[in-house]
């Protein structure tokens, strides 16, 4: 897998920034804060009463232009504060109506194509709120320090995360602050938009080694270190949990709303929201363990497998149902961003044939005539028995057809050299947790985490690598204790 000529790898095409990362944080609220949040949901709503009217008498709605020079000068503005942020409430819910129109138009041409008519954005009632967007005019950030505008009455923002490091590296850059309601009117989300520079691509003559990723449903990822032959895997039950929970309320409320219970339809649309934000925080937590373990393990590239239209694959009612819900491009997507972030080449191949294939015994890849029989064969459940006596993972198995895609029968000799006699039992996956599932941590591991009693708690990356015996233990420090320096007199 590595190029003959080093300097051509070495100068690969860097790109000027990675697509926006968000971070949020939860400041204490400010009266000027909450009436600008409810100025901006005015102002939505004055938007919505004029695009109604002109779509409601079919006639072309006002453009964007005509509707920041009305609301200019209305009252809603004047609290918001500056006019880009009046533009911005305007941009929004001109975007929300355009996305109503679009879906309106095309169930209007063919009914069957949407489960029912669209419905307009919903007013903003009295007292409720909407974002306010700040730009890079509007503050200013120095020595990891956010300086908002005094005008809102939030003060200064230190830009650190837990651990205390910066979260602005060299080159990135905050581009937005938007200022998001909370359910409660005590606190506000401040979400910080940054333009991440990628890093450069350390040369191939310092890193060496490929991890090969297989993505799945029982198992989410499966992955393949081919330099120190040690593979594990994240378990898709939390995936699995995330779904089947927000489809049982979902359901349970939308039955409700039919029975003109108050707040069911409402409640349910936030519980959906609350699902799609779990299930793309654990997509990126996920790749965050990832990308770790091959930072600390040197490692040159990441394989990630993936098919055209594999979505539409038929393996039953519910494994159907689970595999299309688990959002895998979210996942390809923050594997692709945070390797380019740690400096690590991306490399994503289609993967077919990979898992029926037996690449230990050198058998062609791609597709056989017909009544061909298969050198391999699934044993049982999840396992896949090679023609050479060998038991594997199955997905294990589908990382081996990756790498040999990807680096052609040279990589696969060489793979097979480093193997050895015995790859059955080198090759057996450890399973790692990205939560918590126990009051204690394995003893293998030597250390304890406190948050590990409660089964919802996500535990640090670096532990559940420790945990699962893929990095060394980690450096506990010694709890300090006071040792006076004269003994206190005895009271009488």
């Amino acid at each position: 897998m590595r190029s003959a000529n080093p300097k051509v790898e070495d100068d690969l095409p860097q790109e000027e920034f990675l697509p926006p990362q968000t971070l949020r944080r939860r400041v204490r609220a400010s009266g000027a804060v909450l009436m600008a949040q409810e100025a901006a949901a005015q102002i939505r709503n004055d938007v919505y009463a004029e695009l109604r009217t002109a779509h409601r008498a079919r006639t072309k709605p006002p453009s964007k232009i005509d509707l920041k020079k009305t609301l200019k000068h209305a009252p809603s503005a004047v609290a918001l504060g500056r006019a880009k942020q009046v533009q911005y409430a305007v941009d929004d819910a001109c975007a929300m109506f355009a996305s109503y129109r679009s879906n309106f138009f095309e169930w209007a041409k063919d009914p069957a194509s949407r489960p029912g008519q669209p419905k307009p954005p919903n007013f903003h009632r009295r007292g409720q709120r909407a974002r306010v967007r700040l730009d890079s005019q509007d503050f200013t950030v120095s020595d990891d320090r956010l300086y908002l505008p005094e005008s809102l009455g939030l003060g200064v923002m230190a830009l650190v995360d837990r651990d205390g490091e910066s979260l602005l590296r060299p080159g990135d850059r905050l581009v937005e602050v938007r200022i998001e309601p909370c359910r409660s009117r005590q606190w506000v989300h401040v979400d910080l938009v940054i333009r991440c520079k990628p890093a450069r691509l350390t040369p191939r003559l310092l890193l060496r080694g490929t991890l090969l990723a297989d993505l799945g449903v029982a198992r989410l990822i499966t992955c393949l270190d081919d330099e120190n032959l040690l593979a594990f895997f994240v378990d898709g039950g939390v995936a699995k949990a995330i779904l089947q929970r927000g489809a049982k309320w979902h359901a349970q409320l939308r039955s409700e709303s039919k029975l003109d219970l108050r707040h069911g339809e409402r409640r349910a649309g936030q519980l959906a929201s609350r699902s799609a934000r779990q299930m793309d925080d654990l997509m990126k937590k996920v790749a965050l363990l990832v990308v770790t373990y091959a930072q600390a393990k040197h490692l040159a590239r990441l394989v990630v497998g993936r098919n055209v239209d594999w979505k539409g694959v038929e393996m039953g009612k519910r494994q159907n149902q689970l595999f299309t819900f688990i959002p895998h491009a979210k996942l390809i997507a923050a594997l692709r961003t945070k390797c380019q972030r740690a400096g690590i080449e991306f490399i994503e191949t289609e993967e077919s044939y990979t898992s029926k294939t037996d690449p230990l015994a050198q058998e062609a890849m791609g597709p056989k005539p017909e009544g061909y029989r298969w050198l391999g064969s699934r044993c049982t459940r999840g396992s896949f028995r090679s023609s050479m006596g060998y038991v594997l993972q199955a997905d294990v198995n589908g990382c081996i057809g990756l790498g040999r895609k990807v680096g052609g029968e040279e990589w696969l000799a060489v793979f097979r050299q480093k193997l050895g006699a015995s790859p059955g039992t080198r090759l057996v996956p450890r399973k790692v947790h990205v939560n918590g599932v126990g009051p204690e941590s394995s003893p293998a591991a030597g250390i304890r985490h406190p948050r590990l009693s409660s089964p919802r708690a996500w535990m640090s990356t670096q532990v559940a690598l420790v945990k699962a015996g893929l990095l060394p233990d980690l450096q506990l420090v010694a709890v300090a204790t006071h040792k006076p320096t004269q003994e206190l007199p005895m009271a009488a």
